[in-house]
């Protein structure tokens, strides 16, 4: 039977606060308790019993206090629960030093911005690179060469962090608004020179000097909740003239290489098919320094492989339903696809065929 997870005393109590002895305390989502089956955004003795120990409830807060408070004295809310979610709040401001005058942004064990962190979150980023075409073994590249980069997300930090950061959607963010971050050019430019070489960006598709390759860096708008709902998979970016570049710079037989920008796998087969080299890389967010640590060669050799594998079936086209292991199961790339340096596989996608399968699926007999 489906059950919602704010009515789930199973993974609440059970798995999160028992077996996995979490002592924080658990926060609902907006209004969330209100679809426990038989519960109202003001009455939800379930998801506190469940284990919620704090509702989110953006509006009506009086009249959901006032009903929590007489479900307690009538007992649809034992006193023993009441009193664990309230220890387990005490407990954490105890911890992070609310109770005795500390700020939370002094406390000692904040590690925020830590180096070590970022450590962390910059080889996150390597190995969750999914390498999905390499065709000619482009990649890696050596950096003591001259690089055209293209594409308005490769200026935007928006365009690697997603939403939820610092507003809801973070369409409207700055990149001066992100402290201690780049974007990804700057970082690709930064390595680029450093090892000897040179590099451009370009609006239009000029250039002051013939590139050796081409980088295109193009994704989605950061989204968030409903605003992300698509009714299928293809592709869509604000960006109106990448595309039209990297046709430019295939007709001159440029070699060029896709850095694609996502939380999700779409159709991108005409980009795919323009790219010698396409690069899944997600939403890097703030260390994209790890995305030049694998594209490009050190003194000549490997600095890190990929390792990153597809956790979901990439679509052959834009309004495939894709389920892993149907008996109809034919995606583009396969759950658990990813290629390495010693791969050696050339990729073409047909999109004619795929058109013709996408047109069938859309036609409805009546």
């Amino acid at each position: 039977m489906e059950v919602k997870l704010h009515g789930s005393n199973y993974l609440l109590d059970n798995v999160l606060k028992g077996q996995m002895g979490f002592n924080g305390f658990v926060i609902g989502d907006w209004n969330g308790h209100g679809q426990v089956k038989g519960c109202t955004n003001t009455s939800c003795p379930q998801a506190f019993n469940a284990g919620v120990d704090i509702f989110m409830v953006p509006d009506e807060w009086q009249e959901l206090y006032k009903t929590t408070i007489k479900q307690v004295k009538n007992g649809s809310i034992s006193k023993e629960r009441l009193n664990d979610a309230v220890r387990r709040i005490l407990r954490v401001k105890m911890q992070i030093g609310l109770l005795n005058g500390m700020k939370p942004h002094e406390y000692k064990f904040n590690f925020i911005g830590d180096p070590e962190h970022t450590k962390i979150a910059r080889r996150a980023v390597r190995e969750s690179l999914v390498l999905l075409k390499n065709n000619g073994n482009l990649l890696p590249l050596d950096p003591n060469m001259h690089y055209v980069i293209i594409g308005e997300a490769a200026q935007s930090i928006n365009s690697q962090m997603g939403g939820w950061t610092i507003t809801w959607q973070a369409r409207e963010n700055k990149n001066s608004d992100y402290k201690n971050v780049q974007n990804i050019y700057t970082v690709l430019a930064s390595y680029i020179i450093s090892q000897g070489g040179s590099v451009e960006f370009s609006k239009d598709g000029s250039y002051k000097k013939t590139p050796d390759t081409v980088i295109a860096i193009y994704g989605e708008e950061p989204y968030a909740e409903g605003d992300g709902d698509r009714k299928d998979l293809q592709y869509q970016g604000k960006d109106s003239k990448y595309l039209s570049l990297m046709e430019k710079f295939s007709k001159q037989e440029l070699p060029i290489v896709s850095i694609f920008l996502s939380g999700r796998p779409l159709e991108v087969n005409k980009q795919l098919n323009l790219s010698n080299s396409f690069v899944a890389a997600w939403l890097p967010g703030t260390a994209v320094e790890g995305i030049g640590d694998v594209i490009f060669t050190k003194n000549d050799k490997v600095n890190y492989d990929f390792k990153g594998k597809l956790s979901y079936s990439w679509p052959r086209y834009a309004d495939q339903n894709l389920n892993f292991k149907d008996a109809n199961y034919k995606p583009l790339f396969q759950y658990g696809y990813g290629l390495t340096y010693s791969s050696n596989e050339n990729i073409l996608v047909n999109i004619e065929e795929v058109n013709i399968k996408s047109l069938r699926s859309q036609i409805f007999i009546f």
